[in-house]
């Protein structure tokens, strides 16, 4: 269903984009950055997301043959393919409608359509964002239940998250709760507040990645040492240092938008507009995830107690045994 469904999404940007190209207004890229150098990077942590989970097609290392040598080459091939669809995208739609009226669309990419296709394509354009919206949802919805599976067996959560089903090999539970947060975040209307709290989380989460990655030799060579991707460390090196400073950069603007809200909207206020910052969602967060994290401690300094204990009633069996046989 996945690749059936992306192959359609493509296909209809390829129907939007080539006959896009022919209809370009040029003056509508003036001014190229509309609200200056502050504008622009408002725009980063929200462009940011578009490109953010990439990283999901890691979790499927495990069953992936050979995926130290193909994973790498796929993400590189997905990456820039992705860049380069998002560009034309880019250049087709603020060429074909002022950026202006493209703000207040509530279906930018089918009104773009509607200029210079006939209405069948244009229809398909809007089928084709359906499926776009469609094949994200289902990596949103699939990837949190497996890293449950990862976190259980580090003993990083409780062990009924991690449970899989015997008769359909699926997590169940932690699919069924992805879908109940999901469910409450919709009816609720609090949309934009998990997309605040998820932005800002991964950058925060890349951030670690490039981080460690640049000390792990130092730190825990022997995990170091278990890297065998075939590409040039020095490449490794700079393309972690070149993430540590975007992500760096990307937090800091952060900051001072989320400082810049609290000094001019009180709590009650930043609730009722949906308009919480990413420090008072991350806390939040944070304080769930400390708590789910000590009740595994707790549940794993249990199973280890009994297992020392089974251990010494075997061993004190096998002894009485012995001297019975003396």
């Amino acid at each position: 269903m996945q690749v059936i469904m992306s192959a359609l999404k493509l296909l209809a940007l390829l129907v939007l984009i080539l006959p896009g190209l022919f209809v370009l207004h040029t003056k509508n890229y003036t001014p190229f950055v509309t609200h200056g150098v502050s504008g622009f990077a408002s725009s980063l942590l929200p462009l940011f997301f578009a490109y953010a989970g990439f990283e999901s097609l890691a979790q499927t290392a495990g069953e992936t043959k050979d995926s130290t040598r193909r994973l790498p080459r796929i993400l590189l091939k997905g990456i820039t393919a992705t860049s380069l669809i998002y560009v034309l995208t880019s250049i087709v739609s603020f060429g074909v409608l002022p950026g202006a009226r493209l703000q207040s669309s509530s279906a930018p990419m089918a009104e773009v359509a509607t200029i210079y296709l006939p209405l069948g394509a244009a229809m398909f354009v809007t089928f084709g964002a359906i499926m776009a919206i469609m094949t994200a949802l289902n990596g949103t919805l699939m990837v949190p239940s497996r890293l449950t599976i990862m976190f259980v067996a580090d003993r990083l959560a409780p062990r009924w998250i991690g449970f899989i089903n015997p008769r359909t090999a699926t997590p169940i539970r932690a699919l069924t709760l992805t879908l109940g947060a999901c469910v409450l975040l919709l009816v609720s209307g609090q949309l934009s507040l998990a997309l605040n709290v998820a932005v800002f989380a991964l950058v925060v989460l890349y951030f670690l990645h490039s981080f460690v990655f640049l000390f792990l030799p130092r730190w825990n060579p022997k995990l170091n040492a278990e890297t065998t991707l075939n590409i040039p460390g020095w490449l490794q090196r700079g393309s972690a240092v070149f993430s540590l400073v975007s992500m760096g950069v990307l937090i800091v603007i952060q900051l001072i938008r989320d400082a810049e809200t609290l000094r001019a909207k009180s709590l009650s206020e930043r609730i009722s507009e949906h308009s919480l910052t990413s420090i008072e969602l991350v806390v939040v967060w944070a304080i769930v995830g400390a708590a789910l994290y000590g009740l595994a401690r707790l549940q794993a300094g249990q199973s280890l107690k009994m297992e020392e204990t089974i251990l010494g009633e075997g061993l004190s069996a096998e002894e009485d045994a012995d001297a019975n046989a003396d």
